[in-house]
């Protein structure tokens, strides 16, 4: 299970993998499932870790303007989570967790880590630019606020303050 990639399409239709971003992702999320905070296992038997994409891969489609498979929009997920009975799969997450997206993607910039660029070129040179993009994405997905989706038991204590 180690070696299970995630690939995504690019606008070229080219598989393009973004599990490599699990290490980087890894170390900011303590080892915890982003939406529920259960503890990831990213080798062995029970390897439980997928790289999610936040804003669901499919707007793809529909959004051709927003860079989905940036670092901003993926998050480590486990596998009850994103696709699991009660999952995520192609939901738009509540606002609770967008604020937790904003938060985290905060902690890489001050944290002086090598995304920190690639971060700010993606989202933002401002904190509030930043807290607005997001929100702005959120409003033109967001059709249907009856649907967002939240894990079941939700612990949501990663990166507070």
């Amino acid at each position: 299970h180690e070696l299970e990639e995630v690939f995504i399409y690019d606008a070229t239709k080219k598989r393009r993998s973004v599990t490599s971003t699990r290490g980087a992702l890894n170390g900011y999320q303590k080892g915890r499932c982003f939406y529920c905070s259960a503890d990831l296992r990213l080798l062995g038997e029970d390897f439980n870790t997928e790289v999610d994409h936040f804003f669901p891969h499919k707007l793809k489609k529909s959004f051709t303007h927003l860079n989905l498979d940036g670092v901003w929009n993926l998050v480590l997920a486990c596998r009850g989570c994103n696709r699991g009975i009660n999952g995520k799969s192609d939901r738009i997450p509540s606002t609770d967790l967008l604020a937790l997206l904003h938060k985290r993607n905060e902690y890489l910039i001050e944290s002086n880590h090598p995304l920190k660029e690639t971060l700010i070129n993606q989202t933002g040179t401002t904190e509030p630019n930043r807290r607005d993009f997001l929100k702005n994405i959120y409003q033109q997905v967001q059709l249907n606020p009856s649907t967002t989706w939240k894990p079941l038991a939700s612990q949501f204590y990663l990166f507070k303050d």
